[in-house]
């Protein structure tokens, strides 16, 4: 294996790059939605100010996200990523001392950015270096995203009974110092990868050609966007069902746990099981129990039925985001890896900036909560079928040549 070849660890890559991720996605993205209550009270927001704060995260992400790629191709993925974790560490401080609304809505929007500037050449350099344990090793990264979140659950109580009202604010500071200790980890241990040549009837395809108008690469984007578009819905408006259908808070805390708790192993676990069976079947896989799950609560609105529905809707999620982003790496050569992987995590972005929207537009207007269920089924059940076509490993590459240089210094938008 090429990374055998070179001297490098795989486990202290994951390790590396768990501990980014935990810092990036994990307490900069997904632990938003744990502070905001006491962020709220403390500065008095309104809702609508609240749910904006959330929103700006998205967009600074949105609109950076589909640059990385171009930026880690011509560049080196390590210095992005190092960049990326030191906006978000920035960030996360900036919201520890912020002391008025524009203030906080500029922090998360540092958030935002350096999420995207991280999480994708993150995965350029794992692919890179660890070509046939790409699924594992992304699922890994995913599951970083699990476990801040659940770090945050755990800690929030602790902080505000500590430091009182302003608790939040101890707890963005203690995520921020942890971290400076992802950089300074990243530092150490991670390289760029070198990469192979590109063949001479490769080298003569237009960039366009190679990455945004790749047939197979617009599949997995599609696929991408219909599992951002069904992925938050779910998470926003479940709780609030399980209410409806007569079950208590402290049983319905107990069934979003389950979720949360399968969400840490589900990356891993399917990026495993791809690099065994392949990408295509395993994603197969968990898009169809993903839409079984949807159903069952809307079959079965009981403490057991929910259970089981969150269970198998944790257990695949993360390992659906996984497989998306290692087979898009997998459509084009290496060198365009990267270009590839924020192109359809845009799409990816697209449609979870929409799906809540959609989605509370939708019960409010039918006042019918399992209807959300029922259409983000659907959607899963789309992108099923659509995912019979998607080829695994479409591009030829000729491992045993590779570049001088990690990066293309001569790496070009136009043609070559």
């Amino acid at each position: 294996m090429l990374a055998k070849e070179h001297g490098q660890n795989i486990w202290k890559y994951a390790f590396a790059s768990v501990a980014v991720t935990v810092s990036s996605l994990g307490f900069g993205r997904m632990s938003y939605g744990i502070v905001m209550p006491f962020m709220k009270e403390n500065l008095q927001m309104s809702y609508k100010q609240a749910g904006m704060l959330a929103t700006t995260i998205s967009i600074g992400y949105l609109l950076m996200v589909i640059f990385v790629g171009l930026l880690a191709a011509k560049y080196g993925a390590k210095k992005l990523v190092i960049f990326g974790t030191g906006l978000v560490t920035f960030g996360l401080f900036m919201l520890s001392a912020a002391g008025s609304y524009g203030l906080t809505l500029t922090a998360m929007f540092l958030l935002g950015i350096g999420t995207a500037f991280t999480y994708t050449p993150l995965i350029t350099i794992l692919v890179g270096w660890y070509p046939r344990k790409r699924g594992m090793l992304i699922g890994f990264l995913v599951s970083g995203m699990g476990l801040g979140t659940l770090l945050s659950s755990a800690l929030i109580p602790f902080f505000t009974a500590w430091f009182g009202v302003s608790g939040w604010r101890y707890l963005w500071f203690f995520y921020g110092t942890l971290s400076i200790i992802s950089i300074i980890i990243a530092v150490i241990i991670l390289r760029d990868p070198p990469l192979p040549l590109l063949k001479k009837e490769q080298q003569k395809r237009t960039f366009w050609t190679r990455v945004y108008l790749n047939k197979r690469v617009l599949r997995v984007a599609f696929i991408y966007g219909l599992v951002g578009f069904a992925y938050l819905i779910p998470q926003s408006f479940l709780f609030s069902y399980i209410l409806e259908v007569g079950l208590t808070k402290f049983q319905a805390g107990q069934i979003m746990a389950v979720c949360g708790v399968m969400s840490i192993f589900s990356g891993p676990l399917w990026g495993g099981v791809s690099d065994r069976i392949g990408r295509k079947s395993a994603l197969l896989s968990t898009l169809g129990i993903g839409a079984v799950s949807l159903i069952i609560p809307v079959l079965f609105p009981v403490y057991s039925g929910l259970i089981v529905s969150q269970f198998l809707w944790g257990m695949t999620i993360v390992g659906m985001l996984s497989l998306c982003q290692a087979l898009s790496t997998e459509q084009v050569h290496p060198t365009y890896a990267p270009v590839a992987l924020g192109y359809v995590t845009f799409f990816f972005a697209a449609g979870q900036l929409l799906g809540p929207g959609i989605g509370g537009w939708l019960i409010d207007h039918f006042q019918q909560i399992p209807l959300t269920l029922v259409i983000c089924s659907l959607l899963l059940a789309l992108a099923f079928l659509l995912s019979f076509r998607i080829k695994e490993h479409a591009v030829d590459v000729d491992v045993t040549e590779f570049e001088a240089k990690p990066v293309l210094s001569s790496f070009r938008i136009e043609e070559q």
